[in-house]
């Protein structure tokens, strides 16, 4: 009756067993070690030599990446007719037999990317020619050439995608894609591209993304891709982008030039749906109040069907005929931008985020009459810049939430200009020579100085480098700051915090408290990143104890040791990264250390450079010699060490001090001898 009992109950474990893992999609294993989950096998990464023969033949899905297969015969994939998705990444495989994909009429999408396919191109080309339903196709990293290319391609008709990055093409023409019309993605990006010959997509009716970053292009002289969605020409050598002069609605939604060479701001079609422009890291800038705009023209002759088109560009006219009105993403930055035509900005009406950043520019406009309202994001960092304009005091920029000014010349602002601004988050005024309102006993503001009271919407604020003393109240009066940066200042006290002190959570003092006193942050509470490097701090504040911060940087300071004396300790218990390297730590008074090392919950990223200091010699904390350590443990035995060790000393100095006393000393010794009744040599 047991047995029977046992193996029913054996039977109900395994059917529930069954279900359950039937119900959770549960792992399961081939011999050959596959892991099969529903109608997918993933094979990655088990030094396999050919494609199992031990799988599920109702497979869909098949992951051979990271193995040694070398080649599919003809009868490889005839055990899976079901199969839409083959991936063979970074194998050997450089043989294809011409019928291997003849039994798979469901396959769409093919990974062959990493192999060795140039070796058997022709051969690989006519077995590709049998998937008939294949949409996605990887090539890249096979070394293949654009003949190579070509003939791969030959007879995909159905193709929809198609990725040749990083291969070794140099050039392509009018057949490289012929019969691809149902193409609508293709990346050639990481090739060695130098020449695209005009009409090479023209075939390529359906083609909405076109990526040729980091190629070798000088040039784009006759663009003419109506039907082009998304066009990435970054990292080529493009001195001139120049696009076809016909009245075509061209579907255009992102171009990015960025990293290239552009002397000019590009020649964009006159009508299509630009919304995002990048044309970062070139050389552009505008000429015409530096030339005579009609001195200079340039002629492009254009070669197609055996005629020719010849176009005449005056070089140095800021005229832009293009449409830019649905543009909302601009990047600029990285130029040589000394000035901006009038109204340009202006012709932008939808935009909503500019970089004009790391040009030469030495005034902006941001009147409304030049500045669209919808602005967002407004960057003008790392120019030259020493004077705003705000002609009007209409509202222009009421949705701006990011605005960064820093590393320029500004040292006045136009007054009032953020009280415009009710959306403003972000301010960045770094390293420009500025010097901010408060009010005086009898309430005067002081000219020249830049006002940040009253901005209810202000987050987060950088004021690094300044030249900031800040020793009076209220200059951040009707401010909401949560992050605030004031290093690299000469601060006096940090009264000036007092309108912030309850909701700042990020503050960085970074070198800028050589001359306060005392330093007390007992009150801010909510405080949960603090930086108080390179400040020649002597002693640890101990009201940072009782704040529960995250982030704490003390690097590049005086510090000999750090208060801690129990891992309960609020701040120990809530940090979860600290600085600490550049100190002058005592390697014999290290207990703190190993509380905050031996914590799982706390990094300590500059652990490697942390030194301390034994005998005015600087040692790693993590490699101290033996012999420190165990100097240290004697210095460090405490009291009842102390006695033990100086007890013989004392006992014999008395005996010493006794014995010179008594031999000095003739009527005592006397007196010593007689009374206990010796005889004396005298």
């Amino acid at each position: 009756m047991a047995i029977v009992s046992f193996w029913c109950l054996l039977t109900y474990m395994s059917i529930v067993l069954h279900w359950r893992n039937i119900a959770h999609g549960a792992k399961r294993f081939s011999p050959s070690g596959c892991q099969l989950v529903s109608k997918a096998a993933d094979c990655r990464y088990l030094q396999l030599t050919s494609i199992p023969q031990d799988l599920p033949s109702d497979l869909q899905e098949l992951l051979v990446d990271h193995n040694n297969v070398k080649s599919i015969d003809e009868d490889t994939l005839q055990r899976y007719p079901n199969l839409i998705n083959l991936s063979l990444k970074s194998n050997t495989l450089g043989r294809i037999d011409l019928n291997a994909f003849a039994h798979t009429s469901k396959l769409e999408s093919l990974s062959l990317q990493d192999n060795t396919i140039s070796n058997k191109h022709t051969l690989v080309s006519l077995s590709l020619s049998s998937a008939l339903s294949l949409r996605w196709l990887d090539l890249s990293k096979n070394a293949l050439n654009e003949d190579m290319v070509t003939m791969l391609l030959s007879n995909l008709t159905s193709l929809e995608y198609l990725n040749l990055d990083h291969n070794v093409i140099m050039r392509l023409d009018r057949f490289s894609f012929e019969g691809l019309k149902n193409l609508k993605d293709l990346s050639i990006q990481w090739n060695y591209i130098y020449d695209i010959e005009i009409g090479t997509f023209d075939s390529l009716l359906n083609l909405k993304t076109l990526n040729l970053a980091f190629n070798l292009l000088p040039c784009i002289v006759d663009f003419s891709l109506a039907q082009l969605q998304m066009l990435n020409l970054s990292y080529n050598h493009i001195e001139w982008f120049f696009s076809r002069e016909v009245d075509v609605d061209f579907q255009l939604q992102k171009l990015d030039i960025s990293h290239n060479q552009l002397l000019f701001f590009p020649f964009l079609p006159k009508s299509h749906h630009l919304h995002t422009l990048l044309l970062s890291d070139n050389k552009m800038r505008f000429y015409s109040k530096h030339f005579d705009e009609y001195s200079s023209s340039a002629d492009f002759l254009i070669l197609k069907n055996n005629g020719s088109n010849i176009t005449t560009v005056y070089l140095w006219g800021d005229y832009i005929l293009s449409d830019l009105s649905a543009l909302n993403v601009v990047d600029f930055s990285r130029n040589q931008f000394d000035y901006l035509p009038d109204y340009f900005l202006a012709a932008m009406s939808s935009m909503s985020y500019l970089k004009l950043n790391w040009n030469c520019l030495e005034t902006f406009d941001l009147s409304s009459i030049q500045i669209t309202s919808r602005l967002n994001f407004l960057d003008l960092s790392n120019n030259r810049l020493s004077r705003l304009s705000l002609e009007d005091s209409r509202s222009s920029l009421d949705q701006l939430s990011y605005f960064n000014l820093s590393q320029n010349e500004l040292q006045e602002l136009p007054g009032q200009i953020f009280s415009t601004m009710n959306s403003l988050s972000t301010l960045d005024l770094s390293h420009n020579p500025i010097s901010l309102c408060s009010p005086s006993p009898n309430m005067v503001v002081f000219p020249n100085c830049v006002d940040l009271r009253n901005i209810p919407s202000l987050r987060h604020l950088r004021l690094s480098g300044c030249g900031l003393k800040l020793d009076k109240q209220f200059n951040f009066h009707g401010t909401t700051l949560t992050h605030l940066d004031i290093s690299y200042n000469q601060l006096e006290s940090l009264d000036f915090l007092q309108d912030t002190i309850k909701l700042l959570k990020f503050l960085s003092l970074r070198n800028s408290l050589h001359f306060v006193s005392n330093i007390d942050f007992s009150e801010f509470k909510s405080l949960t990143s603090l930086d108080i490097s390179e400040n020649n701090l002597t002693t640890f504040p101990m009201s940072l104890m009782d704040l529960t911060l995250q982030f704490l940087d003390v690097h590049e300071n005086k510090l000999t040791s750090i208060p801690v004396s129990s891992s309960y300790q609020p701040l120990v218990r809530s940090l979860s990264t600290i600085y600490l390297s550049g100190n002058s730590f005592d390697c014999c008074q290290l207990s703190w250390f190993e509380t905050l090392t031996t914590s799982k919950s706390i990094n300590i990223p500059d652990l490697q450079r942390i030194t301390c200091n034994f005998t005015n010699n600087y040692m790693f904390v993590q490699d101290l010699p033996e012999s420190v350590i165990h100097s240290c443990q004697w210095r460090n035995g405490g009291t009842l060490l102390s006695l033990v060790l100086s007890l013989p000393v004392c006992l014999t100095l008395l005996v010493a001090f006794i014995l010179l006393f008594l031999l000095f000393k003739k009527p005592l010794l006397k007196m010593f001898k007689t009374h206990f009744r010796t005889s004396s040599s005298y």
